[in-house]
């Protein structure tokens, strides 16, 4: 298990069985500066440490509390839907980082090959869409008392994130076997952002 709380230019990781798999995985969640990060199994407890470590890192900013809401929606996607085996080579990671000008909520979990289709679509979509879009999304799910009850609110999360992130995610899915693939999520959060 790795967990930090630094400030540096790079993101350590565990010792993964592919060099190749570490190196494409920073480079896809390539941030100035690292602020927090963590490497292992992720549930409910771990996620208020993080959120009050975040709280030390972040202080009184206006941003504070956007940053916290997409944070909780990102570990809780990660504790709900990361594939986990014990002892796995590719453990779920998050990492909160800082530049100049944004803040970068970083994710990646292991999920099963089947997954990706729904989720793909689902980021592409709020990719494609405006405010004014993803808001009436919001509530068309919201409205839809049989796609909440049969979904949960299937893609109410993502589409929250969008709304306060107010940027593109990037993402991707990097093959690990014939039947999973590796997840990774980037949301970037402009520094000088008011609620």
């Amino acid at each position: 298990m790795f967990f930090s709380f630094v400030e540096s230019r790079q993101i350590h990781y565990m010792n993964y069985s592919s060099s190749q798999f570490a190196y494409d995985t920073h480079q896809l969640m390539d941030v100035k500066s690292v602020r927090l990060s963590f490497s292992g199994e992720f549930s409910s407890e771990l996620i208020s440490v993080l959120l009050l470590m975040a709280k030390k890192t972040i202080g009184g900013r206006p941003v504070m509390k956007k940053i916290y809401n997409v944070m909780i929606e990102c570990l809780e996607n990660i504790t709900k839907h990361a594939f986990i085996i014990e002892g796995d080579t590719f453990p779920a990671i998050f990492v909160l980082g800082k530049d100049n000008d944004f803040y970068y909520l970083a994710t990646g979990n292991k999920i099963i090959q089947d997954e990706i289709p729904n989720l793909q679509g689902r980021l592409e979509k709020v990719n494609g869409l405006d405010r004014v879009g993803l808001k009436r999304w919001y509530n068309d799910i919201l409205t839809d008392d049989e796609g909440l009850s049969q979904n949960g609110g299937s893609g109410l999360g993502i589409i929250d994130m969008a709304l306060k992130s107010k940027h593109k995610f990037e993402y991707s899915f990097q093959k690990i076997d014939v039947d999973h693939s590796f997840f990774t999520l980037k949301v970037k959060i402009n520094t000088a952002d008011q609620l």
